[in-house]
């Protein structure tokens, strides 16, 4: 198709006549459109409309060309940042973003807004942003979710069409990982039995924290119509609306406080009332509840105990008592199995000691007939000799447990032996005593 550019008054049949607009519309095409496109002109003057529609094709082939940026991106330049701020809050809330969330996220892109002097998106970029963020107070974390919030303010920006590219995109991401002010830590059983013993009816809402997994606010907002207790079974539905991820979870209960929930279910109620309303404890309480168990809030190493130390309580639990990663990823909603494995596990609180002791112990043989304490030493009951320099006596030789299946495990004098030599050998093949 060639090249056109040209005005007219468009006409429509009235009456079974034709008749004409009294406002011109131009249509032009060049080179890379797909099709003519059509404009008002808003004219009944044949010779501005002219005009008008040069300067919009002008205007179209230097954007094509690269030599003007979108009209869309310039308006958006030329308009207030307080403006986009505005619109960016009402796509949130269209969204359906918590309301903490979007109040949070605008509150911190508008400090920075304000501390950095910025009026229009021009004024946007990674040195007065670095500028600002630099002076702020509080933990990296904190520090963090300024820069989150605004990075996706800027990448909405380029959805919109508004910007052609976000200006904090060369701006690295924080790692807070090792910096947070206040990590928090397991309860012991014995501090949970301390929190039980003066919680009084509040028990069971911290038995359904630690034994669910879940967060405050998903079990906060549990309904009775959520609850499955009387099948084989027992189980609570936490809604897709309710949950940080999106996704809703079915998590099963533990058969006690299946026990627990029955009884205190009171009679009348109604399906649809919330499980724990009008004495689900709020953060004072909780820290209450803490100093007359005489639980320390925070410990020697500066970790904490609060609401997110049930949830950590239940995934090391699950890592002592053998649940699969797997199965603690899906109940306690995480997309990143290592923020599973790595964050919500308190390493401190796990029995390294009895794992370290479950290793075999290797002596020389010299050392292993005299018990000599001085040796490296292997030790350990029927031992298989590989390598052993018979002209030598005195040269270490390694002494290995006889390879036996997980059904075979061999009890000594020491206590029962690890099979851990046998899961080494990824063909599962028995060694030959020599």
């Amino acid at each position: 198709m060639k090249y056109q550019e040209h005005v007219f008054r468009p006409s429509r049949r009235v009456g079974g006549k034709s008749v004409k607009d009294r406002l011109y519309v131009g249509q032009y095409f060049f080179g890379g459109m797909a099709a003519p496109k059509r404009v008002p002109l808003n004219t009944p003057d044949k010779a501005v409309a002219q005009q008008k529609l040069r300067a919009i094709v002008t205007e179209k082939q230097k954007e094509a060309a690269g030599l003007l940026a979108p009209k869309a991106q310039r308006e958006a330049v030329a308009a207030s940042i307080s403006k986009h701020v505005a619109d960016y809050k009402r796509n949130l809330e269209a969204l359906g973003r918590a309301k903490v969330h979007v109040r949070g996220t605008i509150h911190r892109i508008e400090w920075l807004v304000r501390a950095a002097g910025w009026r229009s998106l021009a004024d946007v970029s990674v040195e007065t942003f670095c500028r600002v963020w630099e002076t702020l107070k509080g933990s990296a974390k904190t520090k963090k979710e300024y820069q989150v919030s605004m990075r996706a303010f800027c990448s909405w920006l380029v959805e919109r069409g508004r910007l052609e590219e976000s200006p904090l995109r060369k701006l690295k991401p924080i790692d807070v990982r090792g910096k947070q002010v206040r990590p928090s830590r397991a309860f012991t059983a014995e501090e949970f039995r301390q929190l039980l013993g003066v919680a009084g009816r509040r028990g069971v809402v911290y038995q359904m924290l630690l034994y669910t997994g879940q967060r405050k606010e998903e079990v906060r907002a549990i309904r009775w119509c959520d609850l499955e207790l009387n099948g084989p079974r027992p189980q609570v539905l936490i809604r897709v609306e309710n949950t940080k991820d999106k996704e809703k979870r079915a998590v099963p209960l533990h058969p006690r406080l299946a026990a627990e929930l029955r009884c205190i279910k009171p009679e009348g109620a109604q399906e649809t009332d919330f499980v724990f309303r009008g004495w689900f404890p709020m953060y004072e309480t909780l820290q209450k509840d803490l100093a007359r168990a005489r639980i320390p809030r925070r410990d020697a190493l500066a970790q904490i105990v609060g609401f997110h130390s049930f949830r950590k309580t239940w995934q090391t639990l699950g890592v002592r008592y053998g649940i699969n990663q797997r199965s603690a990823q899906a109940i306690l909603g995480h997309s990143d199995p290592s923020l599973t494995a790595n964050v919500y596990t308190d390493v401190a609180a796990l029995p390294l000691h009895a794992e370290i002791a479950k290793l075999p112990w290797i002596e020389t043989e010299k050392a292993h007939a005299h018990g000599d304490a001085h040796e490296t030493v292997f030790s350990g009951p029927e031992l298989s000799q590989q390598g052993t320099d018979a002209k030598n006596p005195s040269s270490s030789k390694v002494v290995g447990f006889p390879l036996k299946s997980p059904a075979e495990s061999h009890t000594g004098t020491d206590g029962p032996v690890s099979n851990w030599w046998w899961r080494m050998d990824s063909n599962h093949r028995r060694s030959e005593t020599v």
